[in-house]
C-alpha cells in the first residue's frame, strides 16, 4: 500500500503547485521596470524672473479613490518633470511659480480610468504683485487593456499618464506662448520681441559670419536753379484823332444825287421833266404835231 501512497501524494504535490507556477509564468510577462517620464527633449521655455518654484498642491488636498500615487511614474511627479525640464528663470528679478492644481487617476464605473491635471504658472515682479498667469488643463478616459493585468494594474496606470502628459506640454507651452509672450526671454535674457532672429544660409558646418553692411552715403546733388523770366508788358500808343474844323461861313456841300433805277418809270418813262435833264439826251416829245389836235365843234 505504501508504494501506492506516494505516487498518489507527489502527484497531488504537483496538482497544488501548477496553478501557481503558471501565475508566476503569467506575472514574468508583465514589465516590472517603466522608463521614466522626461521632457528635456522639448523646447525650453526661458521666463523673465530671477528664480523659479514649483508647488504641488495636490499633497495638501488629497481626493478620496485616487489612485495616481500606484502609477510607476505618479501624475504629480510627471508634471514637476515638466516644469525642471522645460521652465528656465533667466531673467534678472522677480519670480516664477509653477503650480500643480490637480493631478489624479479614479478607476470609474465599467473598469474605465479617468485621469485629469491641471497646472498654472505665474509670474511675480520684485515687490511680490502677479504680473502675468498662464493655466493648462487636460482630462483623458481609458478602457485599460486587461491583457496588461487588473484595470488599476501599473502598466495600464503609467500608460495613462503618459497620454495625459504628452497632451499637457502641447497644452502649456501654447498657453504660455500666448498669455506671457511679453514674459518670455532668450537664453540670455534679453526680451524675444527685440532679438533680431536671424538663419544662417552657410553650407552644415561652416561658420557663419556677421557682414557689416556698407555704409553708402547718397552723393550730395545741388538742386539746379531756376531763373523766372522777365516778362516785359508791351506798350500800346494810342493814334490822336482829329476833328477837321468847317468854317461857318462856308456853304455845306450839295447832297450826291439819288441813284437812278435801273428801270424806266411806267409813268413817265423819260423821266419827269424837271429841267435838270442831262442836255446830251435825245428829247423825245410826247405831244401831238401841230394842227392834230382840233376843238370841239358846238
Amino acid at each position: 500500500m505504501s508504494l501506492f501512497i506516494r505516487p498518489l501524494r507527489a502527484s497531488c504535490t504537483v496538482a497544488l503547485l501548477l496553478p501557481a507556477f503558471l501565475a508566476g509564468c503569467a506575472g514574468d510577462s508583465q514589465p516590472t521596470k517603466f522608463a521614466p517620464l522626461r521632457y528635456d527633449y522639448l523646447s525650453v521655455l526661458h521666463l523673465n524672473a530671477a528664480s523659479l518654484a514649483i508647488e504641488d498642491n495636490t499633497q495638501q488636498n488629497p481626493l478620496p479613490g485616487d489612485i495616481s500615487s500606484n502609477a510607476p511614474t505618479p501624475p504629480a511627479q510627471a508634471l514637476r518633470q515638466m516644469a525642471q525640464d522645460r521652465l528656465a528663470a533667466s531673467g534678472s528679478s522677480g519670480t516664477a511659480k509653477f503650480v500643480i492644481d490637480r493631478a489624479s487617476i479614479f478607476h470609474s464605473a465599467g473598469g474605465v480610468l479617468s485621469g485629469q491635471m491641471a497646472v498654472h504658472l505665474v509670474l511675480l515682479n520684485s515687490g511680490g504683485t502677479q504680473a502675468a498667469r498662464a493655466e493648462a488643463h487636460v482630462s483623458q478616459t481609458m478602457h485599460p487593456d486587461l491583457s496588461k493585468g487588473d484595470a488599476d494594474s501599473p502598466a495600464n496606470l503609467y500608460e495613462l499618464t503618459n497620454d495625459m502628459m504628452q497632451r499637457m506640454n502641447v497644452e502649456f507651452e501654447y498657453q504660455v506662448r500666448n498669455t506671457m509672450k511679453n514674459w518670455l526671454v532668450d537664453a540670455g535674457g534679453t526680451p524675444l520681441g527685440s532679438a533680431i532672429q536671424s538663419q544662417s544660409l552657410d553650407a552644415p558646418g561652416a561658420k557663419s559670419q556677421t557682414v557689416a553692411a556698407p555704409d553708402v552715403t547718397a552723393p550730395a546733388v545741388a538742386a539746379p536753379a531756376i531763373t523766372t523770366p522777365t516778362i516785359t508788358t508791351p506798350t500800346i500808343t494810342t493814334p490822336a484823332i482829329t476833328t477837321p474844323v468847317v468854317p461857318a461861313n462856308e456853304p455845306a456841300a450839295p447832297p450826291p444825287p439819288p441813284a437812278q433805277a435801273s428801270e424806266p418809270d411806267p409813268v413817265f418813262p423819260a423821266g419827269e421833266d424837271d429841267g435838270t435833264a442831262s442836255p446830251s439826251a435825245p428829247s423825245r416829245g410826247i405831244s401831238p404835231k401841230p394842227g392834230v389836235l382840233q376843238l370841239p365843234k358846238h
